[in-house]
């Protein structure tokens, strides 16, 4: 009989099997990261929960802004009341100004009274009993007299505005009208016997009139070369 030897065979299914054991496994982990990755998705119904609660909740705040502005206004009006209950007036007073009619007509009796008792008396009497009664109770002292201010500051501005209507209409800008001495002044200098005039010999003479005659000068030789 011929002896059989019994090789070791390489372990070659193990191998296959850990390597196809470690596949499935990194397939695994990356498709659990991929899950992990992706956003979570929304059902129709959960969305349309959110939905409704969002819009209930502005309801809510809409709500309670108009409550907040009723109460605001409520407020206004009250204080409102309050002040005009202040401002009317009392009962007091309004009893005063009720009872007032009845006391002028007791005054107006007193008159009637008084004039039937002038009637009986003699008229000398009566005059000095009005004067009485018709004197001012303070007197006023004899220099001073009572009078409106506005009428005298009418009075002024009419003055001032009427002055200046006759200047310009008279001796506006465009007006050949001037005074006699500017006019004997520019005659002695423009005539054929040129003789200086009395206002340029005197050393008195104000500064602002030579320049309102040296003006006038240029002014009518200007008119006479047109």
């Amino acid at each position: 009989m011929q002896e059989l030897t019994v090789l070791p065979l390489p372990v070659v299914g193990s191998i296959s099997t850990q390597s196809g054991s470690m596949a499935p496994e990194r397939e695994h982990g990356s498709s659990s990261e991929g899950e992990e990755e992706a956003p979570e998705e929304l059902t129709f119904q959960t969305a349309k929960s959110q939905a409704l609660e969002s819009a209930r909740k502005r309801q809510q705040e809409a709500r309670r802004e108009k409550a907040l502005l009723k109460e605001k206004r409520k407020l206004k009006e009250e204080r409102f009341k309050e002040q005009k209950k202040r401002k009317l007036l009392s009962i007091e007073i309004l009893q005063d100004l009720t009872a007032l009619p009845e006391q002028q007509l007791e005054h107006s009796e007193d008159k009637e009274t008084f004039q039937e008792e002038d009637d009986s008396q003699p008229k000398s009497q009566t005059n000095k009993k009005l004067e009485k009664k018709l004197r001012p109770k303070k007197r006023l002292q004899n220099n001073y007299n009572v009078v409106r201010l506005e009428d005298y500051n009418l009075l002024n501005v009419q003055e001032e505005k009427a002055k200046t209507f006759i200047q310009k209409t008279l001796y506006g800008k465009w007006k050949n009208r001037t005074t006699a001495s500017e006019f004997f002044s520019v005659s002695s200098k423009i005539g054929d016997v040129k003789r200086p005039a009395v206002q340029f010999t005197d050393n008195t003479w104000a500064k602002d009139e030579k320049r309102r005659a040296e003006k006038f000068m240029q002014s009518f030789k200007n008119r006479r070369k047109i």
